[in-house]
């Protein structure tokens, strides 16, 4: 998720100084980079430390870090020919086709860097070894992740790995129940509740399978049964009107085929390398 996405969407959960300092830098985000925290305080009418307590709250250790990142931020958007203080809003009913666009391409490349960025490299090699080890496994789809997970079931199919990707809640409970230790579990998508799903697979967990999530920091019950997760970060693609507000997936989306594209390529090298095509002789 952007910077700038992430302001947007915490901004009516902050504090009334920290509301400002984000109004302020939603609306002006190529002034605020050549700020010093002490101007960017002034200009919002806050303490210098409030400018550090948000900084902090979007994760960064000081106003410097979050300087720097938004540099960058800007940078890769001017690159793709966004306009930061368009594309990290909704879209709107007066867009023309050339705007959708644009914020359609902003949010899904942004999707796929922010998300193959946070991939932690040990972790990754070892959900590699779950895949390349398990006897079977097994793959839930969440919402609006059931095609992703579909797509991703026929791809490990195709290097002759035991694949169940049932879409049916009741079947994926069963199935779910007779998993082993020797099996693993992933799921794919936004926690929804779906209460029979999440006992199945505390029960599966307890057995020791392990389980694989892709998912956001949003889904806090999947996180802390998961051995480990890869993070889907991306904003909702919405558009507004004004009887009607329409939430998409199409970035989340984005950033789930990528790391189910990824986890499939690292696995079909890894099955090349270990059964390497034989050359005939020619005649």
């Amino acid at each position: 998720m952007t910077i700038l996405a992430n302001i947007a969407n915490i901004k009516l959960q902050l504090s009334p100084s920290a509301q400002k300092i984000a109004a302020l830098i939603l609306q002006h985000p190529k002034s605020v980079v050549t700020l010093s925290s002490q101007q960017l305080a002034r200009q919002a009418n806050v303490g210098q430390s409030s400018i550090v307590k948000f900084t902090q709250k979007l994760g960064f250790k000081g106003f410097p870090a979050f300087k720097m990142a938004m540099i960058e931020e800007l940078d890769r958007q001017q690159a793709i020919g966004s306009d930061p203080l368009q594309l990290h809003n909704q879209i709107n009913g007066s867009d023309t086709s050339i705007t959708i666009a644009q914020k359609l391409a902003h949010q899904k490349t942004d999707a796929i860097i922010e998300t193959t960025n946070a991939i932690d490299t040990l972790s990754f090699e070892k959900i590699v070894d779950l895949f390349t080890n398990a006897q079977r496994i097994q793959l839930i789809g969440l919402g609006d992740a059931v095609g992703i997970t579909k797509d991703f079931s026929t791809k490990l199919l195709t290097l002759g790995m035991a694949v169940i990707a049932e879409q049916d809640p009741s079947l994926q409970i069963i199935i779910t129940r007779t998993l082993q230790s020797s099996d693993m579990l992933c799921i794919i998508g936004e926690e929804i509740y779906q209460p029979e799903i999440i006992q199945a697979t505390h029960q599966a967990t307890a057995k020791g399978v392990p389980l694989v999530t892709l998912t956001s920091h949003d889904s806090s019950t999947l996180r802390q049964l998961a051995q480990f997760t890869l993070d889907t970060l991306a904003v909702k693609t919405s558009m507004c009107s004004h009887t009607q507000k329409y939430n998409y997936s199409i970035a989340l989306q984005a950033a789930q085929q990528t790391l189910t594209d990824l986890l499939f390529m690292t696995l079909a090298q890894q099955s090349l390398k270990n059964n390497p095509p034989h050359k005939s002789n020619g005649i």
